[in-house]
Formats: C-alpha cells, sequence, structure tokens
C-alpha cells in the first residue's frame, strides 16, 4: 500500500532530518470514526546504521 502521508523528525542525536512514511493500518481495532496510522521505521533504523553505528547493538 502507498505512503497514506508523510512526515519528518529530526533525530535528537545529530539533528538531522529523517522523513518517515504513514500507513494505513488495517489491522489495528480502530473504533468507529478512527483510524490507525503505522509509521515505516525503516528511515530511521537506515539513519541509525548510516549515520549512528555506534549506537546500535549489533
Amino acid at each position: 500500500m502507498a505512503a497514506l502521508a508523510k512526515t519528518t523528525v529530526t533525530c535528537p542525536g545529530c539533528h538531522q532530518p529523517i522523513e518517515l512514511s504513514l500507513r494505513l493500518d488495517r489491522d489495528a481495532n480502530a473504533g468507529p470514526g478512527e483510524l490507525v496510522l503505522a509509521v515505516d521505521r525503516s528511515a530511521v533504523d537506515e539513519h541509525i546504521a548510516r549515520t549512528h553505528p555506534q549506537d546500535t547493538d549489533g
């Protein structure tokens, strides 16, 4: 499914922007009139691996 929206957060360590994709989470138990968005963390994981490799457990 394509991204429903995008948002940008700032890395607290290096202050670089990280763009996150938001998708509708169809598996969530949303109530009437509600929708649940899932954040694609892959951009955060890639940023940490590329910019902060010393901060990973591996």
